[in-house]
């Protein structure tokens, strides 16, 4: 009995799952899994890395759901490179969110989601911005910036939740489920 396909027999390989989704459920609902990162600076400086949504105008964390056959770490390292034009360079899992409540998201261009999303510390290979290619980052990015974990912007509630999450890992070491 075969149970798992292999890696090299995915059709569909590297394509985006929600838009195909999407071309047959319309805004309906889509269960999604993801990968969430807040970025923290190496120099012990309690900051973290926000950038700007183009879609709904306010802050939040690099996320995003992976790619047909891809893995949730692959998914990581691309969404960050995707929306921030900075590479990942050391992770850990600290949490996993997928309340309903906070994680049904309705879209500005009405889209509905459910996301189901590990959260990730991450360090950067290099922090300064002065080299980030904005244009390369544009179609999801508006603006980039350091921000004080007490001193954060309006932002998404999911994503300002999980930063919540974070700042509770690092009080306890323990692992945030909701």
């Amino acid at each position: 009995m075969k149970i798992a396909i292999a890696g090299s027999e995915i059709i569909d390989r590297g394509h985006a799952y929600v838009p195909q989704m999407r071309a047959l459920v319309g805004n309906n609902l889509i269960a999604s899994p993801g990968a969430r990162a807040v970025i923290r600076r190496r120099s012990g400086a309690e900051e973290v890395l926000l950038h700007r949504r183009r879609d709904f105008g306010v802050w939040a964390l690099p996320a995003g759901s992976p790619l047909i056959g891809e893995s949730i770490l692959d998914c990581l390292r691309r969404e960050v490179f995707e929306e921030t034009d900075l590479r990942v360079a050391a992770w850990r899992c600290f949490g996993f969110s997928s309340d309903p409540v906070r994680e049904i998201v309705r879209y500005p261009n009405g889209d509905v989601l459910h996301c189901y999303s590990l959260l990730f510390e991450v360090e950067l290979e290099d922090e300064a911005l002065d080299g980030v290619d904005m244009s390369r980052i544009a179609a999801e990015t508006t603006a980039l910036r350091w921000f004080a974990l007490n001193d954060l912007p309006e932002m998404i509630d999911n994503h300002r939740w999980s930063l919540d999450s974070y700042i509770g890992f690092l009080s306890d070491g323990v692992f945030r489920v909701s």
